[in-house]
């Protein structure tokens, strides 16, 4: 009996550990970066590193980030391009989709396929990260074609989508110079 029960536990206590919403890292804006205003978001990259800027299209809705060699894009994209308007044919908020695909609790029979779409396996793990109604929802991984940030707010159809090639690490680094 004492078998069962601790087996339960652990299967309830790993499910909750994989739908966990962590914090987003500590503010690192300061002296020695610079702050790029791209809609509604501002990003601060160290200036010491950074080697060039590039605003894409007619407006300033988009921008590319040279730093230390690598590439970084940020750009506001409306969810038609972001997520396809997934969250329409579900009848959800662009916030409520994200949070299904995350905790895997949308309602559907291809589930499997949508997490394709968005690069999602054992390889690629997707987190989300919150501060007040902000949240981050990454995917990064080994196996996907380039790295995700999509942020969102509670009760907001405006998606910022940050790309690029970078780990773990690199996303608490962008998310600690994210004001928005």
């Amino acid at each position: 009996m004492n078998i069962i029960i601790s087996f339960l536990l652990l299967i309830i206590s790993s499910n909750a550990l994989a739908s966990a919403i962590l914090q987003f890292p500590k503010l690192k804006c300061s002296t020695g970066t610079l702050q790029l205003n791209i809609v509604d978001v501002s990003f601060c990259p160290l200036t010491s590193n950074l080697e060039r800027i590039s605003f894409l299209g007619l407006t300033e809705k988009t921008v590319t980030i040279l730093n230390n060699g690598e590439e970084l894009t940020i750009g506001l994209n409306p969810p038609d391009i972001s997520i396809s308007n997934l969250h329409k044919k579900f009848n959800l908020t662009v916030h409520e989709f994200f949070l299904s695909l995350y905790e895997g609790t949308l309602k559907t029979d291809n589930l499997g396929l949508i997490k394709k779409a968005f690069d999602i396996d054992k390889s690629n793990k997707m987190k989300v990260y919150k501060k007040g109604n902000l949240f981050a929802f990454t995917i990064t991984g080994s196996n996907v074609e380039y790295d995700r940030v999509y942020l969102n707010k509670i009760d907001s159809d405006m998606i910022y989508q940050i790309t690029g090639e970078f780990d773990e690490k690199g996303v608490l680094d962008i998310l600690s110079r994210i004001e928005y």
